[in-house]
């Protein structure tokens, strides 16, 4: 499967190969393992059971302060059994992915077709731009070969998969909220997260 960006500091793939089954004894998909300083921040959320994603009616993926609470728990029980992982102290979060969700791979593209997203690429579009802000519309082909699809300012713009460098979704206002006009407390911050942070030893 085709990554955007591929970790490959080793004490993360370390962490991500024990991190991942708790994860699915929690019932949540591991989205994201990365470092923010001494932050080791683990990203997870829980995918829709209906098939059809809604970001703005679920800014916490599926995913609750409790799941957040649990998985952090066990994480750091993991840690502490097996020390010799991740040298030295740390903080760690766990969290869910937020109204801005990152997307890592040929795979959430695909998820979210039809979704409003800004995009990064190594090198100019079609068109000359380097960052497209639009509707992904599809994800095709198949290995060097694969490519992304977007409306962008009503254009359909195509480029190479491999020239993504980059690309979260991009909030919208629900359309009753859109309605209602900007009204204090109409929208939700578009850095709304579900967030539980504990130190690390």
């Amino acid at each position: 499967m085709p990554k955007i960006s591929t970790h490959t500091d080793p004490v993360l793939e370390r962490v991500r190969a024990l991190v991942a089954p708790l994860c699915v004894a929690h019932g949540v998909d591991l989205v994201d393992i990365a470092w923010f300083g001494r932050t080791m921040r683990v990203t997870i959320e829980r995918k829709s059971t209906t098939g059809k994603e809604d970001p703005n009616g679920t800014s916490g993926w599926g995913v609750s302060l409790d799941d957040c609470a649990d998985v952090s728990r066990d994480i750091s029980r993991a840690l502490d059994e097996n020390e010799d992982v991740v040298p030295g102290s740390f903080s760690l979060e766990v969290s869910s992915p937020g109204l801005e969700r990152e997307l890592y791979d040929d795979a959430d593209f695909r998820r979210f077709v039809g979704f409003l997203a800004k995009v990064k690429l190594s090198r100019p579009a079609p068109d000359g731009q380097k960052l497209l802000r639009g509707r992904i519309e599809a994800v095709s082909g198949e290995g060097a070969a694969l490519e992304l699809t977007m409306r962008v300012d009503n254009k359909t713009i195509v480029v190479p998969f491999q020239t993504v460098t980059a690309a979260h979704l991009v909030y919208e206002l629900p359309t009753a909220a859109k309605s209602q006009g900007s009204g204090a407390g109409a929208a939700k911050s578009k850095k709304d997260k579900r967030r539980v942070s504990q130190k690390g030893v």
